[in-house]
């Protein structure tokens, strides 16, 4: 698949796509909203993926007989899609450490022993290292988010009223073996994670496709997807995630930190690592903020690159996978750097697209596709909405640069939760942002909020009721109440 589209799937995506409800949805015309790619495109050297073992654990097992038949027969049944959720993460992690176990006796395969977990601070202080300094700590206020109802206000515990993201640096370090879709950095006895883990309550995506097994009282890892011929490479920054495929993931977590990177001009020759596989509206941010001049390097699952010089840029932005239990309080909401989200959007601020002649709206409503978390009497409020003069727009059909441009002149933003509120960052910071979503005692109410406070904006929630039966939890369907929606709309700013 090109990294980009050409003209012909440009004027595809710019058709007006009818919804079930006949309302057609907003897109622009042409090329209209094109930034010029001439000379922007990098050289990119793709690591070959490994013939032995494609993907990960968890991969592998879905395209097996069990894993079909699970998927054709009972994937659609919510308690067993949550039974089998609970036996993976409970059961599995235990039969892994026994095969480990068994392999390190009676194979001397150390590579699968328990390593000690350390953060880049920790990890940068015992070893002395030089740190260079990216962005200052910033303090980042965190009000309360307007509620509809008006009695549902209390469903929302505040984690704070403040908090202080810490600063954001370089550090580089010898010998470092980076891994296809993680962020954790493998060294001889030890593996370097960023400063705002807390594995007590974060449950990793490294854990759940079975890459890892972590022993969170004992900050403790076993590696369970081994490369045996990991390529050597003189020197390089790794920025690679196993959250970086989430559109919202990547623009608020690890484009921030790659921006901050590029930003100082003593690493302009410093080639990058990410997650190989990339959708083309993430590899375009990432051509614009890295420049034509920087080789990007992508790195599929199951490969290793061996470094002899890696730089590590500290922690910029960092919500949970998931939590990894409920019992316990205090669990993180996302937090964000105001300086790395600050750079990114004066990045984007220069770039000129074409927007041609047409009038591009004021007031939209994001339209989603996704089979989870789903507004039940969406086809209702959209008709209403376009009704008060909003269009329906789907960002994911949009190219990178038009959902920037689009973003940047809202001033009405109306969408469930979704990877596509994340562009809220390139909003006006007097723009009303009204989000819909279900009310459940586990929901991260503070995530949206979190992410406007540090771009000097504020969250509306109308919140919904649920309308599934069954374990689906803050994944559920619901229903808004169309009163509530308009009172969101009508109300103050």
């Amino acid at each position: 698949m090109p990294l980009f589209r050409d003209n012909r799937s440009m004027r595809h995506d710019a058709l007006r796509h009818p919804l079930p409800s006949n309302i057609a949805i907003w897109s622009p015309s042409d090329d209209d909203g094109v930034f010029p790619l001439d000379g922007l495109r990098p050289a990119i050297r793709h690591i070959n993926t490994s013939s032995k073992k494609k993907g990960d654990p968890l991969a592998r097992l879905r395209v097996t007989w069990m894993g079909r038949f699970y998927t054709k027969h009972f994937k659609r049944y919510a308690f067993i899609r949550w039974l089998a959720s609970w036996l993976w993460r409970n059961l599995y992690p235990v039969y892994l450490n026994f095969i480990a176990g068994l392999s390190i006796y009676f194979r001397n395969r150390k590579a699968m022993r328990r390593r000690r977990l350390i953060t880049l601070t920790e990890y940068a202080a015992a070893q002395h290292l030089q740190k260079v300094k990216l962005a200052d700590a910033g303090l980042v206020k965190t009000p309360a988010p307007a509620v509809y109802p008006a009695g549902d206000r209390d469903c929302l515990q505040s984690p704070h009223e403040e908090y202080i993201f810490p600063e954001v640096f370089v550090a580089s370090i010898k010998n470092g073996m980076v891994y296809g879709g993680t962020n954790l950095i493998l060294l001889e006895d030890q593996v370097i994670c960023h400063d705002l883990y807390d594995f007590k309550r974060d449950y990793t995506s490294e854990e759940m496709h079975g890459r890892t097994v972590i022993d969170p009282a004992g900050r403790r890892i076993r590696w369970i997807l081994h490369d045996e011929t990991p390529e050597q490479i003189p020197m390089a920054a790794a920025f690679v995630d196993a959250c970086a495929p989430n559109y919202a993931h990547w623009m608020t977590e690890v484009l921030p930190r790659i921006a901050l990177f590029c930003n100082e001009p003593r690493f302009n020759r410093i080639p990058i690592v990410v997650n190989d596989g990339l959708h083309e509206n993430i590899m375009e941010s990432l051509f614009f903020v890295a420049g034509p001049e920087r080789e990007i390097i992508t790195l599929p699952i199951g490969r290793a690159l061996a470094i002899d010089t890696l730089y590590l840029t500290s922690v910029a932005g960092y919500v949970p996978f998931e939590r990894r239990t409920t019992k316990l309080s205090g669990h993180s909401h996302g937090r964000f750097s105001p300086r790395a989200f600050e750079l990114l959007r004066e990045r984007m601020a220069v770039l000129d697209p074409k927007t041609g002649n047409r009038d591009w709206p004021e007031k939209i409503v994001l339209h989603r596709n996704s089979g989870y978390r789903k507004v039940v009497n969406i086809d209702e409020i959209e008709s209403e909405l376009v009704g008060r003069g909003y269009a329906v727009v789907q960002p994911e059909k949009l190219t990178f640069l038009q959902q920037v441009h689009l973003f940047s002149h809202v001033k009405h933003i109306v969408g469930s939760s979704g990877s596509a509120l994340a562009n809220m960052m390139f909003a006006p910071k007097d723009a009303k942002i009204i989000i819909l979503l279900n009310k459940h005692p586990d929901t991260s109410y503070w995530y949206w909020q979190n992410m406007a406070c540090t771009c000097g904006n504020r969250i509306h929630y109308v919140l919904g009721k649920s309308r599934d039966i069954g374990n689906n939890g803050i994944h559920a369907d619901f229903e808004i109440r169309m009163d509530h929606l308009i009172a969101s709309i009508e109300g103050e700013s």
